[in-house]
């Protein structure tokens, strides 16, 4: 005689085990309280602070020729008459330049972070 599991006790028992296997995870993985830095992510940060910025640089490059692009498609599109596509052009440039705004301000949070936890090593 087959015996049925209910996949109501199944999943509880998936459940728990990944709950399980979750918590030996992070136990394993955490550093000692003494030890942990003011700033989980800040040792990465500075450690690789060149990279990001050029990074971010480059992006920030490719964002305003992006825009360069989209000014040149919309003056052509002008000049042949076509305004639905004017209308697209100007909002995919809204979009652009919301995301170039965005860029600009993540910029800026890195320097700050920079100039106020990383050492002049970097």
């Amino acid at each position: 005689m087959k015996t049925r599991t209910t996949p109501a006790v199944a999943s509880l028992v998936v459940l728990g085990g990944l709950g399980t296997a979750a918590g030996v995870a992070s136990a394993q993985g955490d550093p000692p309280p003494s030890t942990a830095p003011a700033h989980p992510k800040g040792e990465f940060v500075c450690a690789n602070l060149a990279q990001i910025q050029q990074v971010q640089a480059d992006h920030a490059t490719l964002i305003t020729d992006r825009l360069a692009l989209l000014a040149s498609a919309r003056t052509a599109a002008e000049q042949a008459g076509r305004t639905k596509a004017v209308e697209r052009i100007d909002q995919r440039t809204a979009k652009v330049t919301a995301r170039q705004q965005k860029v600009a301000e993540r910029q800026q949070e890195v320097a700050d972070f920079a100039a106020a936890n990383c050492t002049s090593g970097g």
